[in-house]
């Protein structure tokens, strides 16, 4: 943490400074025509605005949540192995933020993702643990494979028909001389970009969660709260959106590309939002908020603000962390997740509950809190391109929508967990806070939470920003027009908590009637809008069938032809062996009758055939 720190002081300082060191791994010699000067294959680190931006934030929480277990973790099994796992992911993501070329970077992306399988995993006795990190496994692995081949179309066209000192040049590295990465091709109508583009964003939405990759997020939460708040804020989803934004800064999208991720980020923001507000899980109504609000860091990339979108990853890190925190001190006091058995904890809980309260403030975008700042500025930022690209309307709609939402759910848990006179359920323990050592992180949580937003106030920290992106990367100006936006989104959020208090505030729990016609929306809600049914489904009918078809070819097919095959020769040798009896006797009978046969040819089948042949 601390050289992270360092290194993000120094980018400060000198704003623009790329620091890029590298050597040869291998060296494949070239052929005529697609690679006459041959591949290099680079490993290298890339010090530059966007990895010192993000070195911040996985230092820093990683640090916190290392800390934060100590205490939470103390009764636990198996330590040594949650502490080496919990190390490799921070290494890992570290390691992913400061590669120099997409080879390395996606060695140290599935790195990231074997480490959450662990994590997720960690109570593996559980069945539901178990399965969840297969889950999060297998789903991912989809868009990995998707990044993948968007690696191998982008190493293709920039090794063919790339600029000179491109891939061509250097080898499978990004560096172009001194700059970063490869000149920017957007705006590019090349379809194979296009296609290269989607398939990178097929990466970044198994890795961030996004839809239609987004189930694994929830079901994630099997796993240590402490890893919870390390996936959500600082390691796994994040390094989804650092891939987009690194491609969008340093490659470039086209416009097709810039219009899907568009309509995935903002469709994402409103659709994770709408599954919070039902669930009774607190860890699950804060996985559900990450999945929305990495919707929004998205929709920015898409809308070509990359470190806009950046910037709220840079605040929503330190109060996702803290809410997630807040929530694991709740539960390692309680032992229960279920919202609708809490309540009253607020008198005994003091310092967990005004952490979860300010992460809440944080997180529906009330000033001067840090989310309202780089919400904001996301919202601005679309609604700038609207005049331009008037299909972003529906996207941005839905968006602005979710901050209602957003305010409503998180209030919503808070009310049901913290207001009240006394837990709802009378078999829970008496509440009491954790030791220091999980209440200090909180407290240094709760600080950023509040503050981080106003960094961009920073001539220094507005550097990295700014000379990471370039001039479509600058933030809005706070004119007229965006400050309508802010007062329009301050107020959807002032009412989302004021809808959340209403219904639950007070230890106040309502009840939607039974013949209600939303019992309808309420379950297809609870269900995920079947989304998890329907992938299973096709998991068991379509590739389980295709498996049983496969087997069923090797095993009676294939298998069968040669077993087949097998016992004919088999038979065939057997027959021949049992004619090699040993006896010199038997070998005797065989020679004389083969004389025999051969004085028969010689003395009445010869004759006939000549007579035929001579009468003929």
């Amino acid at each position: 943490m601390v050289l992270g720190l360092l290194i993000a002081v120094g980018e400060m300082l000198s704003p623009g400074t790329y620091v890029n060191s590298q050597f040869t791994w291998l060296h494949l010699a070239g052929s005529p025509g697609t690679f006459p000067n041959g591949v290099s294959l680079v490993v290298g680190t890339l010090v530059d605005p966007l990895s010192a931006l993000l070195l911040l934030v996985v230092t820093v929480v990683g640090f916190l949540v290392m800390l934060y277990s100590i205490g939470y973790m103390h009764q636990d099994r198996g330590l040594p192995r949650y502490y080496a796992e919990l190390s490799l992911f921070l290494a890992a993501m570290t390691g992913l933020v400061l590669s120099n070329n997409l080879l390395e970077f996606f060695l140290f992306w599935e790195l990231v993702g074997v480490c959450s399988y662990f994590l997720i995993g960690f109570y593996y006795e559980k069945p539901s643990a178990a399965s969840a990190a297969k889950e999060a496994f297998l789903v991912t692995r989809i868009g990995d494979v998707l990044f993948l081949l968007g690696i191998f179309i982008y190493f293709y066209h920039f090794s063919t028909v790339g600029p000179s000192g491109g891939w061509a040049a250097n080898g499978f590295v990004f560096a172009n001389g001194t700059a970063p990465y490869l000149p920017v091709v957007s705006g590019s109508g090349s379809t194979l970009l296009t296609v290269a583009g989607l398939m990178i964003l097929g990466g970044a939405a198994g890795k961030s969660a996004q839809f239609p990759l987004h189930v694994w997020l929830p079901d994630a939460m099997e796993g240590p709260t402490t890893v919870s708040a390390l996936i959500h804020a600082a390691t796994m989803v994040a390094a989804g959106v650092y891939l987009l934004a690194i491609t969008s800064v340093f490659i470039g999208f086209t416009s097709t590309d810039q219009l899907a991720i568009v309509a995935i980020g903002g469709f994402t923001a409103f659709f994770a939002a709408t599954m919070a507000v039902v669930h009774p899980d607190i860890k699950r109504v804060i996985a559900y908020s990450t999945i929305s609000q990495l919707g929004y860091m998205v929709l920015a990339v898409g809308a070509g603000f990359a470190m806009v979108g950046l910037y709220h990853l840079f605040t929503h890190a330190f109060f996702k962390a803290l809410l997630f925190l807040a929530a694991g001190s709740v539960i390692h006091a309680i032992g229960t997740q279920d919202l609708f058995k809490m309540g009253g904890l607020r008198k005994s809980m003091r310092v967990t509950s005004a952490a979860f309260l300010i992460g809440g403030l944080a997180l529906a975008g009330i000033p001067p809190f840090a989310g309202f700042w780089s919400k904001d500025d996301i919202l601005g930022a679309v609604y700038s391109q609207l005049g331009s690209h008037p299909l972003y309307w529906p996207f941005f709609l839905l968006a602005f929508a979710a901050v209602f939402l957003t305010a409503y759910y998180i209030f919503r848990a808070w009310f049901l967990a913290f207001s009240g006179d006394h837990t709802r359920d009378p078999t829970l323990p008496h509440a009491h806070e954790g030791p220091w050592v999980m209440q200090v992180p909180l407290v240094i949580l709760s600080a950023f939470a509040v503050v981080a937003g106003l960094f961009i106030f920073l001539p220094n920290f507005q550097a990295l920003l700014l000379n990471g992106a370039g001039a479509t990367g600058i933030p809005p100006v706070y004119g007229p027009t965006d400050l309508a936006l802010s007062g329009i989104s301050v107020g959807l959020g002032v009412a989302g908590i004021g809808l959340a208090y209403w219904l639950w505030g007070n230890g106040r729990v309502y009840a939607l009637p039974e013949d209600s016609p939303l019992q309808s929306v309420r379950k297809v809600l609870l269900h995920r809008y079947y989304f998890k049914v329907a992938y299973d489904w096709v998991g068991l009918r379509l590739v389980y069938g295709i498996s049983r078809g496969a087997d069923f070819v090797d095993r009676y097919v294939i298998d069968g032809t040669v077993r087949g095959l097998e016992r004919v020769f088999g038979s065939v040798s057997n027959g021949l062996r049992r004619a090699q009896t040993g006896a010199v006797s038997d070998y005797a009978g065989y020679v004389i009758a083969g004389l025999l046969g051969v004085f028969v040819l010689l003395l009445i089948v010869a004759p006939y055939l000549l007579s035929k042949m001579g009468g003929g």
